[in-house]
């Protein structure tokens, strides 16, 4: 068991940190760098429809929502995740400073209250970056890690009864593995599971947490501002009004460039097109040239809009099936650009046109739908 928990431990820190390196370097200057390597590594998955959608969000990223809820979450995630930041540190200091000064078992400050601060505030903390980068690959990488610290923990006060005894037993009284407790009762040893059960309990937990981002991702799309139609998805990430969208998408459709291309697409072709207000940055879709990004610099930049003109992006959504109106968005892995239009809602017309970039700046990766 020594041996195994030897081995274990640094595995499942080198996985925790994989499981949030793709955020990381999402907020880091080296993302263009990062994303060289790691962009191909995502793309992988799209080979096949049973994988493909493991890199889709189950939230929205860069799309303003009707719901209020929705809309706190990335700020949310932030917060959950720096305090989650900070309780693995205080553990740390606790526990690492006991073994320098040889003070033997931790129990109080965060241990008074639960046994595992630390997996505690790694969860919290893996939690917060689920809502900030919020694919399915993470959060199964985050269920996994969960359920794994779950093992640790067992095997953890395995060692401990074996090596502190009664004084160790009483202090299971008193405090909750995970969470804290607030009654005592006896303590049993926490023996060993049996694989079957192990087994059943990682297959719920991973079932109830993509069940609950499938339903997510259900509630969002009903929230964002979007119309579908058989063959094309229109989406805007800001909040406009169905008759905002419409028509801008209908000026935009109009212009000749436009017609052409749809029709060399082919009937077959599903289309995700985007109404974004005129002067909003978003590097998250194939809108702005490398040096726009470089000058500009990274991040979003939204807000108050002038709602009479709409740059509108149309792309081409890569299926490996048919798809139809909401289908289109929820089976995508991916999308070609193929022109963005800018139009005058207050006149109708069409102000001009311009050829997009082949993918956003990180590369041909997988980046989010809304």
């Amino acid at each position: 068991m020594s041996d195994r928990h030897g081995v274990l431990k640094p595995a499942i820190w080198a996985f925790y940190f994989l499981v949030v390196l793709e955020f990381l370097f999402m907020i880091s200057p080296f993302a263009l760098h990062f994303y060289a390597a790691y962009g191909p590594v995502l793309n992988v998955f799209h080979a096949s429809p049973a994988t493909s959608w493991l890199t889709g969000f189950f939230l929205p990223h860069f799309s303003a929502t009707a719901s209020p809820v929705l809309n706190a979450l990335k700020g949310a995630g932030f917060l959950i995740a720096a305090t989650g930041l900070l309780a693995f540190l205080v553990g740390a200091v606790q526990i690492y400073g006991s073994k320098l000064l040889r003070r033997g078992a931790v129990t109080g400050g965060l241990y008074r209250w639960v046994r595992h601060p630390q997996y505690l505030a790694l969860a919290v903390l893996g939690f917060g970056v689920v809502l900030i980068w919020p694919r399915f690959l993470v959060l199964i990488s985050y269920l996994v890690m969960i359920f794994v610290y779950y093992l640790l923990a067992r095997w953890e006060e395995e060692r401990c009864l074996a090596k502190y005894g009664d004084s160790y037993r009483e202090y299971l009284t008193r405090t909750g593995r995970i969470l804290p407790r607030f009654s005592r009762r006896a303590a049993a040893a926490p023996g060993r599971m049996r694989p079957g059960r192990l087994a059943a309990m990682a297959a719920l937990t991973l079932a109830l947490g993509l069940g609950a981002a499938f339903a997510l991702r259900a509630y969002s799309l009903n929230r964002v501002s979007a119309i579908y139609r058989d063959s094309t998805a229109v989406l805007s990430p800001a909040v406009l009004t169905t008759e905002e969208l419409e028509r801008a998408w209908e000026i935009a459709s109009s212009a000749e460039a436009v017609s052409e291309l749809i029709a060399r697409a082919g009937a077959e072709a599903r289309f995700v097109v985007y109404v974004v207000p005129i002067d909003w940055f978003l590097p998250d879709l194939p809108l702005h040239t490398e040096e726009e990004i470089r000058q500009i610099g990274g991040g979003h930049r939204t807000g108050e809009f002038e709602r009479g003109r709409f740059k509108v992006l149309f792309t081409r959504a890569r299926l490996h099936a048919d798809a139809r109106g909401r289908q289109i968005v929820t089976r995508a892995h991916g999308r070609d650009p193929m022109l963005i239009v800018r139009v005058d809602l207050d006149s109708g017309s069409v102000l001009g046109s311009s050829q997009p970039p082949d993918h956003v700046i990180w590369g041909d990766i997988p980046t989010p739908m809304i």
